[in-house]
């Protein structure tokens, strides 16, 4: 695992994480989300390590987390070298399975979800909004 590293005018945390960094990577989510949207620290902290497990089981056992801080929202990638070439999909919840349910949470959770797979590549974006900000009077 890597150390979070600062990077670029959005960018707030790059973390490398594989089986063992899962703590690690709640960590670093809860961190960063109190800062901006105390109030969706659960939300966000649950919908990225869904994912991250995900990047694990699926994705070839590790993954990679970047957090970037947008005007409108905070926006957590996470991808993985997964090599399938399809796209996970979101399905609806089945009560009764034991797993499957990993992108419908962070869907459920989140205020967008989006995600992009390519042969060598998948990354999924979990888009959680920031709230309102009271636009400034023009000076005069």
């Amino acid at each position: 695992m890597t150390t979070p590293t600062v990077d670029g005018d959005t960018e707030l945390v790059r973390l490398d994480f594989g089986p063992d960094d899962l703590r690690r990577v709640r960590e670093v989510v809860r961190t960063v989300t109190q800062d901006r949207v105390p109030e969706r620290v659960g939300d966000a902290e649950m919908a990225v390590h869904e994912v991250a497990v995900n990047s694990i089981v699926h994705g070839g056992g590790h993954g990679h987390l970047r957090i970037d801080a947008l005007d409108e929202s905070l926006v957590f990638t996470v991808e993985d070298d997964d090599g399938g070439g399809s796209a996970p999909v979101v399905r609806e919840a089945d009560h009764q399975a034991v797993s499957g349910r990993g992108l419908w949470i962070a869907e459920s959770l989140t205020d967008r979800l989006v995600i992009e797979s390519t042969p060598a590549r998948t990354t999924v974006r979990l888009h959680v909004n920031l709230p309102s900000r009271p636009s400034r009077a023009p000076s005069r």
